[in-house]
């Protein structure tokens, strides 16, 4: 009896816990007003969270000395639950894989086809020895079930989602994140071949900058990247081992994960250094002149460390990642400051690694100096979401009581949100989101 009496309990508990409506007070999603059936993905958290001493694939492997199969490891969880539907990325429709929410707000908001938001626009250079400026990338990411039951915890109320002083993903969180491009594949070989999708994106040449979301438009999308993030303990200086794989050509197996192909790896910033005697990053060195070597991207990342084709030279997987907090701090994301012509001037360099190649544990705050609502153990998106619902909040596109993130973070202080806007001059630059990433 008393074994029913626990497992009725049981079940009430996960009803009571798992989320069941988006905010209902919150009417500005980018994912509606268009006739496109919008993409489906699922944020019903889960209710319980895993067991911790379960047993996950990538753990029957090193990843420092053997960060291919340990990558692949991690890719196969994603290939066996994703796939490309009627030019769309679908999910089998009980994928174990979660979205988080408030990311479909603002001029970077989810388009909706697949749910994808906007990112850093590459640079000329960046993709290919021969890539112009102006080409978008756009984006959607997915937690696995121990990274979806912090989420439930933190949007149980939608409207008003809770956040710790010092936010930690649990072990074995995992992450995975499909980038998508709108780059000519004359500009950027490798991708000749890649797999097509339709989504509705800003018009050509925007590159990072936002365009009000009226004016998006269905335009042709090709993968682009893979990222995958872990919560690994044994990763001991942070907690994580983030990686990435790039599409390339030509097309072979499945076109789609069979053509990825992994590009770095990295578990620490390698702190202190300042060339490229590094000790925490693994890079695909089949990959020069594919993906880097030329004078515009001598390197994946910084001097050498983790990042994928559509990401800052200047920066590194975890770099960009641990600089997540609410509010923001100062500095933001680090940006294209660093003049890339200066790699050769030690003292620039030292100055740029001391402020952005730190290893930071989950818990702790980048620029601890600076006070914040939350440090986010390196998710940009649970910044974003943040961030946009406040900007929804001041700008009456979600009513009721302010949320206490945004209060508490000074993002917006009054105890009610605003009443609906009729200043669409003013109301425009509230929507506006420079993309999460930079």
């Amino acid at each position: 009896m008393r074994r029913v009496l626990f497992a009725i309990a049981s079940v009430l508990f996960a009803c009571a816990s798992a989320k069941a409506e988006s905010c209902q007070r919150f009417v500005g999603s980018t994912m509606k007003g268009h006739r496109e059936v919008p993409a489906n993905w699922r944020t019903d958290y889960p209710a319980v969270y895993p067991d911790p001493n379960d047993k996950q694939a990538w753990e029957r492997f090193n990843f420092v000395a053997q960060p291919v199969e340990y990558m692949d490891a991690v890719l196969k969880g994603a290939r066996d639950s994703f796939g490309l539907k009627d030019r769309r990325l679908v999910g089998t429709g009980q994928e174990p894989w979660w979205v988080s929410e408030w990311l479909d707000y603002g001029t970077s908001g989810r388009e909706p086809r697949m749910g994808l938001t906007k990112e850093r626009g590459p640079n000329p250079g960046d993709l290919s020895q021969t890539s112009a400026g102006g080409y978008q990338v756009w984006a959607v990411g997915f937690y696995n079930r121990p990274g979806a039951a912090i989420l439930g915890d933190i949007f149980a109320e939608p409207c008003n989602p809770s956040l710790p002083v010092a936010l930690k993903f649990p072990a074995d969180t995992a992450s995975v994140k499909f980038l998508f491009t709108d780059a000519s594949t004359n500009d950027v070989a490798y991708l000749k071949g890649a797999p097509e999708f339709d989504a509705i994106i800003d018009a050509a040449g925007s590159g990072s900058d936002s365009r009000p979301v009226v004016q998006r438009s269905l335009r042709t999308l090709h993968l682009l990247q893979v990222d995958i993030a872990v919560k690994d303990p044994r990763a001991t200086d942070t907690g994580w081992v983030f990686g990435t794989f790039a599409w390339v050509g030509p097309p072979k197996g499945d076109n789609l994960f069979d053509n990825l192909v992994p590009v770095s790896l990295q578990w620490g910033n390698d702190p202190g250094v300042y060339n490229t005697s590094l000790r925490e990053t693994w890079v695909n060195l089949d990959l020069r002149n594919i993906t880097f070597g030329w004078a515009s991207r001598p390197t994946m990342g910084f001097m050498g460390r983790a990042n994928g084709p559509a990401d800052n030279v200047r920066s590194s997987c975890l770099s960009c990642h641990a600089a997540a907090r609410t509010p923001r701090s100062s500095l933001g994301i680090l940006g294209s400051g660093f003049n890339m012509a200066e790699i050769w001037d030690s003292t620039k360099v030292k100055i740029h690694v001391d402020t952005w190649f730190q290893n930071i544990k989950g818990g702790h705050l980048f620029q601890p100096a600076e006070p914040a609502a939350s440090a986010l153990d390196y998710s940009l998106q649970l910044e974003a979401a943040m961030f946009r619902m406040c900007r929804a909040c001041e700008a009456g596109d979600l009513s009721g009581p302010t949320p206490t993130v945004c209060r508490s973070s000074g993002s917006y202080k009054r105890p009610m949100c605003h009443a609906p806007m009729s200043d669409s001059a003013g109301k425009e630059i509230l929507e506006l989101s420079p993309p999460p990433r930079q």
